[in-house]
């Protein structure tokens, strides 16, 4: 035993620094010496926005919140303005004919993306394709839900 203990001894004399163990140098473990300083990531040079740069990220916000307020008002938006006590509705939107001849006239009150369906009483003139209108209808169940008879002619 005593060769063992002596032979492990001159194996370990070679060590060539201090701090490291000869366990690590008879495996075959490299271990890294300490640096005496950190390393330094090079600085990179402050970027500046250009005044150019500013405005026109400035206005591409406000145009997208713009957008997103027309957007969600269109998709929310509602042709029945209000409803009386006794069921006769005030109806606002843009006029999309389905039909209209001498004697009927019907069609489509549309206010962003819903619409109701109208039907105009006998001698009402025909109201122009995409013409804003304002009329008080009532509910007709028999044409289905979301039907209207005009009552009297639009404004």
């Amino acid at each position: 035993m005593s060769r063992a203990v002596a032979s492990s001894r001159d194996a370990c004399s070679g060590v060539s620094e201090p701090n490291r163990r000869c366990s690590d140098e008879l495996m075959g473990i490299t271990v890294l010496p300490k640096m005496a300083t950190p390393p330094v990531a090079p600085e990179r040079p402050t970027r500046r926005l250009s005044r150019k740069g500013l405005s026109l990220f400035i206005v591409a916000v406000v145009a997208v919140v713009i957008a997103t307020v027309v957007g969600v008002r269109g998709l929310l938006a509602s042709p029945v303005v209000s409803v009386g006590g006794d069921g006769v509705a005030t109806l606002q939107g843009t006029w999309e004919p389905y039909s209209c001849d001498a004697h009927l006239c019907q069609g489509y009150l549309q206010a962003g993306s819903r619409s109701v369906f109208v039907v105009f009483p006998a001698g009402c003139p025909q109201p122009q394709r995409g013409a804003d209108l304002t009329v008080t209808a009532r509910p007709d169940p028999g044409l289905g839900v979301g039907s209207y008879t005009v009552i009297g002619c639009a404004r």
